[in-house]
């Protein structure tokens, strides 16, 4: 269905509107797990490692799948539907076991959204334009990442703050998911490609190199980018409520929302280097903050500081794949580059959490500043990336 909008806002939208789903629940997360259900922060560590596993897989099937010629349309429906029904059963769930499993279903449908989303998106726009049209897509998810977590804090503060109010959280983020299947309907699906000739896939180029160092530097960085249920976490050691909590993680994202954008049309002036370096070496100071923070202030800084970790990383590096790669290989090298950057995530956030059960937590982020700033040395001196084309 045509609704005369740009393929990029129609998707935009649809991303706001999961986003506000899935952020009414994620900042509830840690409370729920380690408080209401009386897990450690290790066993927090593996339900959403679990996650990210479900993610990497489905980005890597989705990726793969769009190579071989699958409607990227269709696989964000099949990909939408898995988290629509995952994220409200939250609710009724009566164990831990009960919740990785959702939440394993949740980073499959997660996952497998990503790269037909991106797909769409660079055949939406000039290569020229891609930071900016990445940022719309972003800054709209986002948008709906600030929705979410503050409708869940406003109703933390009516319903309590204790597992019944958690429960009736997770069943109201329903509402959202299903005004977003309105929305699928106004997606328009990539034009179909010509039928291969016999031999042609082994005739496809081979991803260029610039991109393999990328996809490395990214497994590495994976390995520092823990789960940010412990931020939360972190948060709430300091002594947030589950509301407040909710709140901060708002604030993340509207900071996200409100620098995608200009970051991303920065990018397409500067380049997509100088705005990724910038990004991890955010990434590092913010880790460095919470691993000696104390006082709500500095919280609140911090969580404010990682908002613009995400919004000069995330669709900026999108858009450099877009770049480097060419147009019939990006279905591959997005599913690629985003299960290598997820890779590592379930070790890191095992790691993280049991970290900070037997140390503490300087010692879960003094780790993750450490290896995300390995995996910024290798963004500075790689040559592949300094002489790639990055815009």
């Amino acid at each position: 269905m045509n609704s005369g909008r740009s393929n990029t806002f129609n998707l935009g939208v649809l991303s706001f509107l999961s986003g506000a789903a899935q952020d009414m629940v994620y900042p509830l997360i840690p409370t729920f797990v380690v408080v209401a259900l009386g897990s450690s922060k290790t066993l927090l560590g593996v339900v959403e490692g679990v996650l990210t596993v479900g993610v990497t897989f489905a980005r890597l099937g989705a990726g793969a799948a769009l190579d071989r010629g699958v409607s990227p349309r269709r696989i964000v429906v099949v990909s939408y539907v898995a988290s629509l029904l995952s994220r409200p059963l939250l609710a009724l769930a009566p164990n831990l076991a009960t919740v990785a499993v959702l939440r394993g279903i949740d980073g499959l449908g997660k996952g497998g959204k990503d790269a037909p989303k991106d797909s769409l998106v660079a055949l939406d726009v000039h290569h020229s334009r891609a930071g900016r049209a990445f940022g719309v897509l972003r800054a709209l998810d986002t948008a709906g990442s600030v929705a979410g977590p503050a409708i869940a804090g406003l109703l933390l503060l009516i319903l309590g703050h204790g597992e019944r109010g958690l429960r009736i959280v997770f069943a109201v983020a329903v509402i959202p998911a299903l005004a977003g299947l309105w929305t699928l309907r106004q997606v328009r699906d990539a034009p179909p490609r010509p039928p291969r000739a016999a031999g042609a896939e082994a005739a496809r180029p081979p991803l260029p190199r610039s991109f393999k160092v990328l996809a490395v530097a990214a497994v590495i960085f994976g390995l520092a980018n823990s789960s940010d249920t412990l931020l939360l976490l972190r948060g709430s050691s300091a002594g947030l409520s589950a509301a407040e909590l909710a709140f901060a993680y708002a604030l993340v994202n509207l900071v996200y929302a409100l620098l995608a954008v200009p970051l991303g049309a920065l990018s397409d002036r500067v380049g997509r280097r100088p705005l990724l370096l910038m990004a991890w070496s955010v990434y590092a100071a913010v880790y460095v903050g919470f691993a000696f923070a104390h006082s709500r202030w500095q919280l609140v800084v911090l969580y404010a500081a990682y908002g613009l970790y995400y919004a000069a990383g995330d669709g900026v590096v999108k858009a450099w794949i877009a770049s480097l790669v060419p147009p019939d290989r990006r279905g591959a090298a997005y599913g690629v580059y985003a299960a290598a950057s997820g890779l590592l995530v379930l070790p890191a956030s095992v790691i993280a959490g049991a970290l900070w059960d037997h140390v503490g937590p300087t010692a879960a982020f003094g780790f993750g500043a450490a290896v995300a700033t390995l995996a910024l040395a290798v963004i500075m001196i790689s040559p592949d990336l300094r002489g790639a084309a990055d815009r």
